[in-house]
């Protein structure tokens, strides 16, 4: 048995210039290059960037060592805590909240403890019992553990993942009196995001990569002010041609620590 502790707590003050060099406006630099090579009136693109939001990337190590601290991994078993079910249901990933810190996204997270994503992305289409996220706080004494039972899926190697601060924009957008010139932008970040954004597996906080429809403003969640809370994808996680599984949640329910109401979505191409 041991307890859920963070995996590798950040220095504050080296999060906070991590988050001020990699963050910054200028990082948006290409987005603004591209929207001039198509003409696009530059006050509106600025009003446009005014709309960023910032976001947790959470990407496995390249050839380069990782800048921030180890934030969550992929993979393994799931430190569920004891006495709990392990939900029948492939493990995706966990993401430590207390190595996200404050003004890494715009979102009332915890600031410690762990969450824990499920999902099976093979056939999310059915009832809600596609997909479970399961919150942990802090000293919880947990252990990592299969389901019990039958059930089985074959766990995806453990692997650590590391903190990227970055800034996020909607890859669709819509011509509005404020943007009349929505589409156009929306496209814009299409193109250049990746040349903005790291890129990663995990994503906490931000504007969701939408294929099809808007996992936050065109599913029928009911009144409230929904947010992203998280959205997982990538090769051997989630099925699908480029699919990505969306955990969505009311932003007094997050503040509140009320996980048990968030709402799961998917997508593909």
């Amino acid at each position: 048995m041991t307890s859920m502790d963070p995996l590798e707590p950040p220095d504050p003050l080296d999060s906070l210039a991590s988050l001020a060099s990699s963050a910054s406006l200028d990082s948006l630099n290409p987005f603004r290059d591209e929207a001039r090579s198509r003409e696009l009136p530059e006050d509106e693109v600025e009003r446009w960037l005014g709309t960023v939001r910032r976001c947790a990337t959470l990407s496995p190590a390249g050839r380069t060592a990782p800048a921030g601290p180890v934030a969550g991994r992929i993979g393994g078993l799931p430190p569920m805590p004891e006495g709990e079910d392990v939900p029948e249901l492939p493990f995706l990933a966990l993401v430590d909240l207390a190595a996200i810190p404050p003004g890494a996204t715009d979102l009332p997270l915890p600031k410690d403890g762990t969450l824990l994503f499920f999902a099976d992305t093979e056939d999310p289409w059915g009832d809600d019992d596609w997909a479970r996220l399961v919150h942990v706080p802090a000293g919880t004494p947990v252990s990592e553990r299969a389901p019990d039972g039958d059930w089985e899926s074959e766990a995806l190697p453990a692997q650590d993942l590391y903190l990227t601060t970055e800034l996020s924009l909607p890859n669709r957008g819509e011509d509005t009196e404020e943007f009349p010139h929505g589409m156009a932008l929306g496209s814009v970040w299409w193109e250049t995001s990746d040349k903005v954004q790291t890129g990663g597996p995990v994503q906490i906080g931000g504007y969701p990569w939408v294929w099809n429809s808007n996992p936050v403003t065109e599913h029928d969640h009911g009144p409230g002010d929904w947010v992203l809370l998280a959205e997982i994808g990538g090769e051997d996680l989630t099925e699908g041609e480029l699919g990505i599984a969306y955990w969505v949640i009311r932003r007094g329910d997050l503040s509140a620590g009320r996980f048990d109401r968030v709402r799961a979505c998917f997508d593909q191409v």
